[in-house]
């Protein structure tokens, strides 16, 4: 396997990460909450846009992997803005 597709796969799992710190920001209260937003939303928001990069560079340059690489960044984007929504719910 090329490194480009496991460099995605590796950015999927670091916004995994930050969408968790979303999620452990509804547990606490106070500036413990604004502290795990903030650091999941810089996190999720940042490696999102570099999963976008690569999945861009991915589908120019391998045809073969474009379609899982379009999947995968388009996954992250929609768990993205419904973490986001959840949270303006709340």
């Amino acid at each position: 396997m090329a490194w480009l597709p496991r460099l995605q796969i590796a950015l999927f799992a670091i916004v995994i990460v930050g969408m968790l710190l979303l999620m452990f920001g509804h547990l606490g209260s106070g500036w413990s909450v604004i502290t795990y937003f903030v650091w999941g939303m810089v996190i999720s928001v940042g490696v999102l846009l570099l999963n976008l990069i690569v999945s861009g560079v991915i589908a120019i340059f391998q045809p073969r992997l474009r379609k899982v690489s379009i999947w995968i960044a388009a996954i992250s984007v929609v768990m993205l803005v419904g973490l986001v929504v959840l949270w303006r719910m709340a």
